[in-house]
């Protein structure tokens, strides 16, 4: 059994609409909170009843899953007055954590 997150919307009307959120088209409008729940679990159930679910893989390009901002990684790397930025950063920080 599979839990899914279904939405909750009070109309103006009085009324309660229901929409499964992974199946935006399955939506019911019902008097009441419990009769929309009711109800779009049944028209859930009887969608799956006719469809089947599958996973496929998919390629991931590596531009994709790359960090934009490491593209600047090490910029700063020979840079003599970033090394001593650097070092006295971390020596403020060092007396900071010895107070």
């Amino acid at each position: 059994m599979d839990n899914w997150n279904i939405l909750l919307e009070s109309t103006n009307d009085g009324f309660t609409i229901a929409t499964v959120l992974e199946v935006p088209d399955c939506q019911i409008r019902d008097e009441t909170k419990e009769g929309a729940v009711e109800k779009v679990q049944q028209l859930l159930q009887k969608r799956l009843d006719k469809a089947e679910i599958i996973k496929i893989p998919t390629p991931i390009q590596p531009s994709t899953l790359e960090n934009p901002v490491m593209r600047f990684a090490g910029i700063f790397r020979d840079d003599p007055d970033f090394i001593e930025i650097m070092k006295e950063i971390r020596a403020e920080r060092e007396q900071d954590s010895d107070l």
